[in-house]
């Protein structure tokens, strides 16, 4: 019984190890995804010349420009 209860843990073992071995394996043959729901374009501040998302910007005069940065003037 002990002989049997031994070769089920080999067995469970060695499936891990293959499941995991197949996981890493498929991970690296897949290319990585873009992020979803929060692409955005990015602008040019056209005062500092800052990159940031185009909602952290407004319009000015038609030029988009920082619009909460104390240091864009």
């Amino acid at each position: 019984m002990a002989r049997i209860l031994l070769l089920i843990i080999i067995v469970f073992f060695i499936y891990l190890l293959y499941r995991g071995f197949m996981k890493s394996k498929a991970s690296k043959d897949t290319p990585p995804q873009a992020p979803r729901g929060g692409a955005e374009d990015m602008i040019v501040c056209t005062r500092c010349g800052v990159n940031m998302p185009r909602s952290a910007a407004r319009e000015e005069g038609g030029r988009l420009v920082c619009d909460n940065n104390p240091q864009c003037h």
